[in-house]
């Protein structure tokens, strides 16, 4: 039997994560007036960099609360998050999606891929670096990163504005 008393608790938070929490919901606060909008782009990726990043929003990073919010139109994002390697299949796509962001065009790639630390490396599938293609600000490095090193990196960015 499932032990609903277990299973509806939130998970506990140790003092680095409410401290991140802490951090983070200070930044949001002051460079974005609350809410940080993120438009994610994969680009051509395994899919284990959207999974940690879905993590976040598990009510055990729950980074909602501290006003961090997903849109699915780059129109409305503060900042785009690009994983995967840049393939020629979604580099149109990419091209349209950055043009669209903001003025500030805020890019942070996410994960080795971007880089090309990747396997799949000379491929003719595959378009090259995403920081040779787009102006990026920031990269968060890791195969995956895991949800706190996302944290982590997106407060040093936040605190580097």
């Amino acid at each position: 039997t499932i032990n609903t008393h277990k299973a509806n608790r939130k998970p506990e938070m140790d003092g680095e994560l409410k401290a991140l929490n802490r951090a983070l919901k200070i930044a949001i606060k002051k460079h974005f007036s609350g809410t940080l909008k993120l438009y994610i782009l994969d680009s051509g990726s395994c899919g284990a960099c959207e999974l940690e990043l879905q993590a976040l929003f598990t009510p055990h990073y729950n980074v909602a609360q501290l006003g961090i919010h997903v849109v699915y139109d780059a129109n409305n994002a503060d900042i785009m998050f690009i994983t995967g390697l840049l393939t020629e299949n979604m580099y149109h796509q990419c091209q349209e999606d950055f043009q669209k962001l903001p003025a500030s065009k805020q890019v942070i790639t996410i994960g080795d891929c971007p880089l090309m630390h990747a396997s799949f490396l000379k491929n003719f599938a595959i378009k090259g670096e995403v920081d040779k293609h787009f102006s990026t600000v920031y990269h968060i490095a890791g195969c995956p990163p895991e949800p706190r090193t996302l944290m982590r990196h997106l407060l040093r960015y936040l605190e580097s504005l």
